[in-house]
């Protein structure tokens, strides 16, 4: 048997079935590709060799807006490793949730308007009959005190309760 060569130029056409056969496609993949718009076809249904083969690597290479599948899957192992990171994050308490840190801070919030609505009463005693620069250092004293409550951070404040359930 006598092998066929046949030269490709820009204006060779073929059926379906031979573009099936050069992509190693079936048929009906040609035409759902040629439906979907990334294999064009003329009025007979025939296909430009040399522009189909460009329109499919670059389907598969992810241009004009086509999903390529070592994109999609580069995608995903990124953020996969992304998701890892955080979680390691997480583990070292260097990265919290956002509900741990609004229950946090709404606690420490909480404690300090208390705290300050507290000292009038607590400082009333001490500021009675003194001079205003007393009364002044009395108070910020005291302000000052319960401020520094808040710099006392420490990343355990914002280990939430359901961190166990996260980790199974």
């Amino acid at each position: 048997m006598t092998e066929q060569i046949i030269k490709i130029n820009k204006s060779t056409k073929t059926t379906a079935d031979g573009l099936a056969a050069c992509f190693g496609l079936s048929r009906p993949r040609i035409v759902q590709l040629a439906n979907e718009g990334v294999l064009i076809r003329d009025e007979n249904s025939k296909y430009l060799i040399a522009d189909n083969i460009q329109r499919y690597i670059n389907s598969k290479a992810g241009g004009n807006g086509e999903l390529s599948f070592d994109a999609e899957r580069t995608k995903h192992e990124k953020f996969k490793s992304r998701l890892t990171e955080l979680r390691l994050e997480k583990m070292e308490n260097r990265m919290h949730d956002a509900k741990d840190v609004e229950r946090v801070m709404t606690e420490m919030m909480t404690n300090l308007r208390t705290q300050l609505l507290g000292l009038p009463s607590q400082l009333a005693g001490q500021m009675a009959n003194q001079p205003q620069e007393v009364v002044y250092q009395i108070i910020t004293k005291a302000i000052e005190e319960k401020l520094s409550e808040l710099a006392d951070y420490t990343p355990e404040l914002f280990c939430g309760d359901d961190d166990e359930e996260e980790d199974s």
